[in-house]
């Protein structure tokens, strides 16, 4: 499995449209389990983003799928990350 790091920011004019955006909101996180993908860890966090997930997927194609799923639907904005363990990184750069 590949692990990857989602940025999300709320989308400005969903706040303005969607009364309920929690609903909203939780919906479209709920792709992350409708595509099969294993979120380690979910944030919400003060700053440029509102949401961190750090999930792991099949590989890259199906880590993009999801985050271009979740940006069609208006609400959330995303930014994704392949990441790798810092021990492996070392090793490919020894």
């Amino acid at each position: 499995m590949a692990s990857f790091i989602m940025a999300m920011t709320i989308n400005p004019s969903a706040k303005k449209v969607h009364p309920d955006l929690s609903h909203q909101i939780n919906e479209s996180l709920e792709l992350f389990t409708k595509n099969k993908i294993k979120v380690l860890n979910l944030y919400a966090t003060l700053g440029r983003y509102d949401y961190l997930a750090i999930f792991e997927a099949i590989d890259q194609s199906m880590a993009f799928r999801v985050a271009a799923e979740i940006n069609l639907r208006g609400i959330l904005e995303t930014e994704t990350w392949p990441v790798v363990p810092y021990e492996d990184f070392s090793q490919l750069i020894k």
